[in-house]
């Protein structure tokens, strides 16, 4: 009966976003194939898609956005492998408190990434926080001489933003399983005569491997659609697809937003295609998560 309760409970608020998702995908699809009272020509038409198909600065924008999402995922990766290992040295040579360093690791994944990418704003702008420090320190001559990391065509404030938010969440997901190796395994280390290094290598690795691979994709699939960092870090050339579609909504008028609805429903697309990938990943690896400690 409480399982009941709880489901009848969960109706109003399940059936208040069915019904508020299901309009918003009618309304997105609807306009893009140029249904829409609010345009002058209200007809089903495929121009919209052959506009945005045709256009080189949504093919400039969807290569700009897979960039940054590439690399940032991919540092992350490397970083959080690295981080795995300085944990499992910790724990064998006992240099610091497991918990206490998981909590630390974890901080940041309850930062929102707008506050996130704020923060990183204040900190490595032209005139931001780390830049008058070193002025002041005497280890730049002007604040001039200090490079810029923020609102440049690279997009390296939107990629540290993005590592330091993936990070934690990609070594949140690992960190129990690193925790969860008994010393039994350390025993059968020695036997063989492996170093710390191959011992991480041949046996610990291979058990976090899939959950790594599962985190990187769900990161990857995340990222493709964040807005918050770009807006805020970014420049106004070029743009992420997600910036480029609220630019296009607040600046444009409504005859292009046929155009805006067909970018997001690729957004969309892309997105599935990831999640096709995490989910598959996850149930290729699914065998090594049933192993036997």
């Amino acid at each position: 009966m409480e399982k009941i309760k709880k489901i009848i409970c969960l109706i109003p608020f399940l059936l208040y976003i069915s019904v508020f998702f299901i309009y918003g995908l009618y309304y997105v699809l609807m306009t893009s194939f140029g249904y829409n009272r609010i345009m002058e020509k209200s007809c089903f038409t495929l121009d919209f898609y052959g506009k945005v198909l045709c256009s080189e600065s949504f093919y400039k924008s969807l290569w700009y956005t897979v960039k940054l999402n590439s690399i940032s995922a991919f540092l992350a990766l490397i970083l959080t492998i690295l981080v795995l290992y300085l944990v499992f040295l910790s724990r064998r040579k006992g240099y610091f408190y497991g918990k206490f360093f998981q909590k630390i690791i974890e901080a940041p994944v309850f930062v929102p990434y707008l506050v996130g990418a704020y923060g990183v704003l204040l900190l490595l702008m032209k005139r931001g926080i780390i830049n008058n420090l070193l002025y002041r320190f005497g280890l730049i001559n002007t604040i001039d001489n200090f490079p810029i990391l923020t609102n440049d065509s690279n997009g390296i404030g939107i990629i540290l933003t993005y590592i330091w938010k993936a990070l934690p969440f990609m070594t949140m997901m690992t960190l129990p399983i690193v925790f969860r190796v008994d010393k039994k395994w350390d025993s059968i280390g020695k036997l063989y005569g492996m170093s710390n290094f191959s011992f991480f290598k041949k046996i610990v690795f291979p058990l976090i491997l899939p959950t790594l691979s599962v985190s990187f994709f769900i990161v990857l699939t995340y990222l493709f659609a964040s807005f918050e960092a770009p807006y805020i870090l970014g420049v106004t050339y070029p743009k992420v697809l997600a910036v480029s579609i609220f630019d296009l909504y607040a600046k444009s008028s409504l005859d292009k937003r046929g155009e805006i609805m067909v970018m997001n429903i690729m957004i969309s697309i892309i997105g599935l295609i990831f999640g096709g990938i995490t989910c598959i990943a996850l149930k290729f690896f699914s065998k090594f998560e049933e192993r036997e400690w």
